[in-house]
């Protein structure tokens, strides 16, 4: 879902079929560090404490210390309760002691205590890791006891607060999720659901724990998710919680430029004023805050211990986190932990000093320009305006495929037309309701397209550069050897209001897989179009025969990600994509359109020239 790789993309010069002027226009400016800033410390400008996801308490007694000389004063308390079905006094082996007799509450006590003395704080963290099931109430009275003794066991070892990762249930808080029937509810009925069950949740940690401090990850956008968060907000308004709501991004994660990352607050910030009530607007302002997540190394999910950027961008990335969060950042240690206390630095064998980034962690420096200081302080407060000219981007709903859920993203000014603009939130915010919406036809997506694959990809989709005979040329008659067996081309209809091509619904089986996608445009005339494309994961286009894109990294299948103005001569043109999967979602997303992202009326797309 992530974004975490850098973007290339390749314009070829030699001759092709079609007259095609390309001209590449993507977030080039935002692929790279902001140049010509200043970095130090400001005495009037508070730092927020850097949280380390996540260490378990023998860890943390043992290494408390070093992590706060290391720049970290606040962890993520793991290891304990892993998820929400979990039976926390059982965590020790022994489910008959509860309370002050149980190992593990002796232990986080001993943990908490250490990091009271050092000036840290701990959130015990809980997942999401297993479905809901929403209309069951006899399972619900064992989920609100097992949240409850959450949040005694938090409050009585001494923890700052709690934190709930939702992410690992991800497929349910698409309206389209397989376990939704539908049969005797609506989708209206079941926000009202989950919305309820999710308030009860949050009145029994508060009542056990009022005064704790709340965090939740990741970003949900306009899905299910999003009302299970917005839920949590209204009651914590409601009781007005001292301890805010802190909502962790992982959009964050490896943002190599400052103007992006303040542009990724202003949506936060955007999306909660539409969903919440005027208190819990209130209290958002007053009492919450964003806190923005960084990925330092082992990118792409890989056990590589690379930094995945150059120092400069990475250095960049990190000021702009401790800048836009106004009470904690926070740092991803996947694969990585060791390394980011300066242990097993000898694991990587590439170029750059591992050093170096920590020293941009110990240090904790943010940018001092004046401008981007003056941002930062009306971004942390979370008042609401236009950011437009201070930040060159606009802001406007998106959709993510294969699943087509709406998500709040920033735009480039010249691709963003107001009238477009409101009619995506239109859709989005009609989308969070529950009313049903044909994205296809809004949009004018293709969804209809000759298909082959699977070929396989090995582990860090290395397929994305491995040359399969669709790529050498194009006989939809031949049969070529797939992973496990013989593959042909086969023809793809969309069904429905399905705005993208879902490979997982096509080809089995689906990761560390890549596919191929082809048709004919055909266009009466000589015009400037735009071709938009979004892939998840890494992406190829071939337009003509030449490559004019290609993102070799992890990708979320973004409506319109990648723009693509060019000429489109008149006749028939070829249109090959390439799809490379690394686990998880797999598809993509294409249009061709105007340049106000109007769909082009007069175009065909044939199977056969």
């Amino acid at each position: 879902m992530l974004k975490l790789s850098r973007l290339v993309i390749v314009v070829c010069l030699f001759p092709f079929q079609a007259a095609i002027a390309a001209e590449v226009s993507m977030l080039s400016d935002w692929e790279k560090a902001e140049p010509g800033l200043s970095y130090g410390r400001l005495e009037d400008f508070p730092l927020p404490k850097s949280i380390l996801f996540s260490i378990g308490p023998d860890d943390l007694l043992a290494d408390a210390e070093e992590w706060s000389r290391r720049g970290v004063s606040a962890f993520f308390l793991d290891f304990i309760a892993r998820e929400w079905s979990s039976d926390i006094w059982a965590a020790d082996g022994k489910a008959w002691t509860i309370g002050a007799s149980d190992e593990f509450f002796q232990k986080a006590a001993r943990a908490n205590e250490v990091c009271r003395r050092i000036g840290s704080e701990t959130f015990l963290k809980i997942s999401f890791d297993h479905f809901f099931e929403w209309s069951n109430d006899t399972a619900w009275q064992r989920i609100d006891h097992n949240f409850r003794q959450f949040a005694i066991f938090a409050r009585d070892t001494g923890c700052t607060g709690i934190a709930l990762d939702i992410e690992y249930v991800g497929l349910q808080y698409d309206f389209g999720w397989e376990g939704y029937t539908y049969e005797g509810y609506t989708r209206g009925d079941l926000i009202r659901k989950i919305h309820d069950r999710m308030t009860r949740v949050m009145q029994v940690l508060y009542d056990e724990f009022p005064d704790m401090v709340f965090l939740t990850f990741p970003e949900q956008g306009f899905s299910l998710g999003n009302v299970i968060h917005t839920a949590w907000i209204e009651e914590a308004a409601r009781r007005n919680a001292p301890g805010g709501l802190h909502y962790c991004t992982e959009h964050t994660y490896r943002d190599p430029n400052i103007r992006r990352m303040f542009c990724y607050a202003w949506t936060c910030n955007a999306l909660f004023d539409k969903l919440l009530s005027d208190r819990a607007k209130k209290y958002w302002t007053e009492r919450c805050s964003i806190a923005a997540g960084i990925w330092p190394f082992g990118f792409d999910n890989q056990s590589v211990y690379d930094p995945g950027m150059p120092l400069e961008e990475f250095r960049q990335g990190y000021a702009a986190s401790l800048m836009m969060s106004r009470r904690y950042n926070w740092i991803y240690s996947h694969n990585c932990r060791e390394q980011l206390i300066g242990r097993g630095l000898d694991k990587y064998t590439g170029d750059a000093d591992l050093r170096a980034y920590l020293r941009v962690i110990a240090d904790r420096e943010v940018v001092t320009t004046p401008k981007y200081v003056a941002l930062a302080r009306e971004l942390r407060d979370l008042g609401l305006r236009d950011y437009t000219s201070d930040l060159g981007w606009a802001i406007g709903p998106g959709f993510a495929g294969p699943s087509d859920v709406p998500m709040l993203e920033p735009m480039p000014i010249k691709y963003s037309d107001p009238e477009r603009l409101q009619e995506g939130w239109k859709l989005a915010l009609d989308y969070y309701h529950g009313k049903e919406i044909n994205l296809r036809k809004h949009f004018g997506t293709q969804t209809h397209w000759m298909l082959i694959g699977p070929f396989p990809s090995e582990k860090g989709l290395t397929g994305h550069s491995v040359v399969y005979p669709p790529e050498q040329a194009i006989d939809l008659a031949a049969e070529y050897d797939g992973l496990g067996g013989k593959v042909r081309w086969q023809e793809f209809q969309g069904q429905g209001s399905q705005a993208s091509v879902d490979l997982t619904k096509v080809f089995k089986p689906t990761e560390q897989v890549c596919a191929y996608a082809f048709c004919h445009v055909a266009s009466p005339q000589e015009q400037e179009v735009q071709v938009r494309l979004g892939t998840n994961d890494a992406g190829k286009l071939w337009i003509g025969g030449a490559l004019l894109y290609d993102y070799p990294g992890e990708d979320t299948a973004w409506l319109d990600h990648a723009i693509l103005p060019v000429k489109l001569s008149k006749g028939t043109t070829p249109f090959l994509i390439k799809v490379t999967n690394g686990v998880h979602n797999w598809g993509f997303v294409f249009r061709i359109t105007d340049q106000q992202g109007k769909p082009i009326g007069n175009l065909q797309y044939l199977m056969k020239e």
